[in-house]
């Protein structure tokens, strides 16, 4: 089984929830600056535009599948993933179980005012003994406020939490992790985009059964067409592309 595919120019590893999970222990125990991103259709459609995205995805040291997009392509080029490994499924509440059973702390970074701190406390509630450093949630202009910034970076390094759960969005959650990994003193940060909404109730989650049926885009879609019909256009501009990319691969073409 190959531990990574490639699809569009950016590598995904190939790991269950519990090997994800695993690596956040690994980095924390390490003390250096690690970050995590999930990978969805969307996303790798905009990094083909995007440099700085592209370079954000090129530079973490692990990308998981979010989507069934992401499979799908995946097979498209002879890989099976063996997990789909989603921040609201998977990274955030088995992070937060991970974080309380070996002592560390976690910090939520994101979302509207109140949201992660409601978050936070869905989560302390759900896994005793759980350490939450801190809640914040930035201005909307974060990425071109110095002082927004500035002050974000000196709230998260006077926490010292072991774990940062960031949901900016993307790419915006990308670009933020990127710039300020090395200022933040943090050992792993994971970008979790809309997750602190789904568990603090603010958006609607797709129940399990939808997750697995991998119809979750289309569920979001119909509770939010106004804000995600232009992602969902990029799932087909995905598909594209990949089928390309497959068909222009050099064995083919010989």
């Amino acid at each position: 089984m190959k531990d990574e595919v490639s699809i569009l120019g950016v590598t995904v590893h190939n790991v269950t929830s519990a090997q994800a999970v695993d690596a956040i222990g690994r980095f924390v125990a390490s003390r250096t600056p690690h970050k995590i991103i999930v990978a969805n259709a969307a996303k790798l459609v905009k990094a083909r535009k995007d440099e700085e995205l592209r370079r954000a995805l090129l530079t973490s040291d692990l990308v998981t599948a979010d989507g069934i997009s992401i499979v799908f392509a995946a097979r498209v080029h002879g890989v099976r993933l063996v997990d789909r490994v989603t921040g609201s499924e998977h990274l955030l509440p088995m992070g937060c179980r991970l974080a309380a059973e070996r002592g560390h702390s976690v910090f939520f970074f994101g979302a509207a005012p109140g949201v992660a701190a409601r978050c936070a406390d869905i989560m302390a509630g759900r896994y005793p003994g759980l350490r939450v450093a801190g809640t914040y949630s930035p201005a909307y202009d974060i990425l071109v406020s110095e002082e927004e910034t500035a002050n974000s970076v000196q709230v998260i390094r006077d926490a010292a939490p072991d774990i940062l759960f960031v949901a900016l969005g993307t790419p915006k959650q990308e670009k933020w992790i990127s710039r300020n990994l090395d200022k933040l003193g943090v050992p792993v940060c994971v970008g979790v985009g809309a997750t602190f909404d789904f568990i603090a109730g603010s958006s609607k989650h797709p129940p399990d059964w939808v997750h697995g049926a991998g119809l979750a885009w289309l569920y979001r879609l119909l509770h939010e067409p106004r804000r995600l019909w232009k992602r969902n256009l990029e799932s087909f501009v995905f598909v594209w592309l990949v089928l390309k990319e497959r068909l222009g691969a050099p064995r083919l073409r010989a």
